[in-house]
């Protein structure tokens, strides 16, 4: 019988040890899944390069399927590292746990993680299995081929006709063959002023051709079809091209490679020949044509050309005039389109179909928000050519309203923060590789560059870099985004309901349905029920798979999402820019968010930064910028893989040299005291850009610790190698002037291209006339001489744009002949009430495009100032200058 029971014990023993080696193996399976999520994402890829004519609805439920998957890897794999890999502090153990309590836990979640992890694996090959068994194959899947482009009509292109036409029939000395290009979004009618251009200049080139270059093209494969092309229109003169003049136009050329291959063969004369290349990629117009002279931007309708092509199209049969009832839903429509040809062109096209004004009516009436499908495949296109990472880019575009301009720096580290961007051999960092990625889609003319006006905390507000979505390419983007359940949006008029599947991102919009100035309370009561039949649907959404929460000006449920933030255990960005129903109270649970990269507190009304912050280890992004915060917590400097903080006031900490990470610091504070701080910011080798007041607050018989400090912080900004913006605040009370800091950078950073100085200050540094790269430099509150301050500044060879702020310069400021500014353009100066200098000598600034003045009203200093350029532009026939002029009371 003992014998018995201890056969019994020792099976159990067995299968104890053999339970325990499987949870041991939680790690090496987690490296198989990683492996499994490697090779998902690569069939994903091919499936999103393909041509979308292949994809058929039995490979697209297959790619939701690996997605998913794919997802739940991803989430098991954050899951893995929050409860298992990710180290937990003592601190927090002692007062929530008891260790060996502690251990078991582990233990039984190791046991949890197992099961999960193999049916994780299992969902893997039953996934494989489905696809050999529906013959789902990888060769079946072509990349999209090319789609011959929709002609739009004529109008509205007139004055574009006629500049252009104008400039490339012109004759000078130079007879070599010259390339023009055309580029611009699909749908702006590249095509149309093409083939119009060659109508237009039939007297100039008689020997003309016009050919398309498909999006596959190959120079080995299609170069001789696409030379017979040209030569059959030609010879139909039976001339040669040799001593001819001719015009040739290659229409939708996608690639630079495709164009050097067509260059190349294409005949070399010096009779004044020209060559018309249309393109929407920016890159490829830069590569055809020597000159940015050379390269046309197509231009959007204006509102009167939207609607002639419009009345033209739809009303033709019925008096070709638009009638009263209907002008109001003709503009909304003209709004929609942007002011795009093709889009236009679509629309009333359908509308066309209609043989009565009446019937025109009730379509117009009951569809203002008309499917544009000629727009939506053009967009389609352009969508499907742009290389696998540059898609999902797009779509997340998506997350964003309508008409709403995105900061260049939010889009990209949202980006890196969601993994979106991959590292890239010769780009040193993720932000270069994202920063070309944002490039590659502006050249591509899938997004408009725009600007945004930024303010900081001690200098004048800037215009920073910036990008919008057309609206119809921001609809093309929704859907597909619904469809790969990529994004899901809550408000506005995106639907009512819950979604369908797992919610991974989130963005929450405003509502717009409320009327303030209503007076029917009808329509009051029917909006309140709207709004909660479609926002009801967050209080029971299930939100432990969101990976990304985005607010716009939603404060209607902003509280009850924001109450549930304890839910989103995976969550990476978390952006509540102006969500003014964050409160003190939530910061405990966003400070729980361990796996946070990307946080947005920008203008709400939160004052404290709990301590617990500094357990954000994977945090990359901070702003806490127009807060009620007033400084950050000491704990902050925990934060070693944070690349960007942007504060009201920060006052640099020691321990800072910890944060190694860091490349942009705006809102810093530095007392004169810190001499250590001042040391340690010498250690920030990544640091690229920095806002720093420094203020004075040791006594001044202290004169030994001023020294110290004023040499600690110089030689810090000696060694910021990598330094590109620098911005110095120095208050007039200080007894130290912002020369004594930076006559102590022996040595400047050699990267730099944006210096400012505000504050007292007696000279300038001998180094400043060094900066090669310089190419932004602005100045406040020094009075420093005139001539000092041009002469520190006319040789260099980079400076584009000089801001010369109040209080800048002592007595009349003359540009002089030597003052050579080779490359400046923009001229910024701003007059206070108490300023009565002014400026002259504006002609000797020989390269300068725009001047922009800003002072208070009756300013008489302003007043002259103005005076003076309207004379240099008399007096000038070409080459005027613009000249803005800001009035304030």
């Amino acid at each position: 019988m003992e014998s018995a029971v201890q056969s019994i014990v020792s099976k159990l023993g067995q299968l104890a040890i053999a339970e325990l080696q499987e949870i041991r193996g939680v790690g090496d399976k987690v490296v198989h899944l990683t492996d499994e999520l490697s090779t998902m994402n690569a069939v994903l890829r091919m499936i999103s390069e393909a041509e979308q004519s292949a994809v058929d609805h039995l490979v697209r439920e297959w790619e939701k399927q690996v997605r998913e998957l794919a997802y739940d890897a991803e989430d098991f794999g954050d899951i893995y590292w929050l409860r298992i890999r990710r180290r937990i502090p003592l601190r927090q153990l002692s007062v929530v746990v008891k260790w060996p309590k502690y251990q078991l836990e582990k233990l039984l979640l190791r046991r949890t993680l197992a099961a999960q992890v193999k049916a994780l694996l299992a969902r893997t090959i039953t996934v494989s299995e489905r696809r050999a068994r529906y013959g789902i194959d990888r060769a079946a899947l072509p990349r999209s081929p090319w789609f011959a482009p929709v002609s739009v009509s004529f109008v509205g292109i007139k004055e574009q006709v006629n500049t252009l036409a104008k400039t490339i029939k012109a004759e000078d000395d130079d007879r070599s063959l010259k390339v023009f290009s055309i580029v611009g979004f699909g749908g702006l009618g590249k095509t149309t002023l093409a083939m119009e251009l060659c109508r237009h200049l039939e007297a100039d080139f008689q020997r003309q051709a016009l050919v398309s270059v498909s999006q596959s093209f190959d120079a080995g494969k299609d170069m001789k079809g696409l030379l017979a092309r040209v030569l059959r229109q030609i010879d139909k003169l039976n001339e040669v091209l040799k001593d001819k003049r001719f015009l040739i136009v290659i229409d939708d050329v996608w690639s630079v490679p495709a164009w050097e291959a067509i260059r190349i063969r294409l005949p070399e004369n010096n009779c004044s020949s020209r060559i018309i290349a249309t393109t929407r990629i920016e890159t490829v117009a830069k590569a055809s044509s020597v000159s940015e002279d050379l390269v046309h931007h197509m231009r959007r309708l204006q509102e009167r050309g939207r609607e002639q092509l419009f009345v033209k199209r739809v009303f033709a049969s019925v008096g070709g005039t638009c009638p009263d009832e209907l002008k109001d839903t003709m503009d909304k429509i003209l709004k929609k389109c942007g002011g795009l040809p093709l889009a236009i062109v679509s629309i009333a096209s359908l509308l066309a179909s209609y043989n009565s004004a009446g019937s025109i009516y009730r379509h117009m009436e009951s569809h203002p928000t008309l499917d544009l499908e000629g727009m939506s495949r053009v967009i389609t296109l352009s969508y499907d050519y742009l290389p696998h990472h540059l898609k999902v880019c797009m779509m997340y575009l998506s997350i964003f309203p309508e008409d709403y301009v995105i900061a260049k720096d939010r889009l990209l580290y949202r980006w890196i923060a969601e993994g979106l961007v991959a590292e890239k051999q010769g780009l040193i960092t993720l932000f270069d590789v994202a920063e070309e990625y944002f490039n590659e889609l502006i050249s591509r003319n899938m997004i408009q560059p725009d600007k945004l006006e930024v303010k900081n905390t001690f200098f004048p507000a800037e215009m920073a870099e910036a990008c919008r979505v057309h609206d119809m390419t921001l609809e093309a983007m929704v859907s597909k985004s619904r469809d790969a359940n990529f994004v899901t949006l809550v408000g506005r008029q995106y639907g009512r309901g819950l979604p369908h599947g797992k919610v991974r991102r989130l963005s929450v919009h405003g509502n717009d349905d409320y009327d303030e100035d209503s007076s029917s309370s009808n329509k009051r009561k029917e909006v309140e029920q709207s709004h909660h039949a479609r926002h009801g649907g967050i209080e029971v959404m299930n939100l432990q798979h969101v990976r990304s929460l985005s607010t716009f000006q939603s404060e209607g449920h902003d509280r009850k999402l924001l109450d549930r933030l304890g839910e989103f255990k995976l969550l990476r960005v978390l952006d509540l820019g102006y969500c003014y129903a964050l409160d003190d109270k939530h910061m405990r649970d966003v400070c729980r968010l361990y796996l946070l990269r990307f946080l947005n507190l920008r203008g709400t009304p939160i004052s404290v930064m709990p301590s617990k912050v500094g357990d954000l280890e994977c945090l990359e992004t901070l702003d806490v910028q127009s807060t009620e915060i007033i400084d950050m917590p000491q704990t902050v400097t925990k934060l070693r893989r944070l690349e960007k903080l942007t504060a009201f006031q920060w006052v640099l900490p020691r321990g800072l040299m910890n944060m190694k990470a860091l490349r942009e610091v705006d809102g810093a504070v530095l007392a004169d005291v810190n001499v250590q701080v001042a040391r340690e910011i010498g250690e920030l080798q990544q640091l690229q850009v920095l806002y720093l007041e420094v203020y004075h607050s040791v006594v001044e018989e202290d004169e030994e610790a001023k020294e110290e400090f004023v040499h600690a912080l110089g030689s810090s900004l000696r060694k910021t190698c990598a330094l590109r913006s620098l911005h110095l605040y120095c208050p007039s009370s200080n007894e130290v002037t912002l020369d004594s800091y930076l006559r102590h950078v022996s040595t400047p950073p050699p990267l730099l291209r944006r210096l400012s100085m505000y504050g007292p200050i007696s000279q300038f540094p001998d180094w400043i006339s060094s900066l090669k790269h310089l190419a932004e430099f602005s100045v406040a509150g020094n009075y420093v001489d005139g001539d000092l301050l041009l002469d520190s500044l006319c040789n260099l060879p980079s400076l584009e744009n000089i801001l010369l702020g109040t209080r800048s310069w002592k007595e009349d400021l003359v540009v002089r002949p030597t003052h050579k500014f080779p490359a400046l353009r923009i001229l910024q100066l701003e007059f206070s009430k108490e300023n009565e200098m002014s400026i002259g000598g504006i002609e000797n600034l020989k390269k300068l495009k725009e001047v922009k003045l800003s002072g208070m009203e009756n300013n008489p200093a302003l007043e002259r100032a103005v005076e003076h350029l309207m004379v240099v532009n008399d007096n000038q026939e070409s080459g005027k200058i613009k000249v803005v002029v800001v009035k304030h009371w």
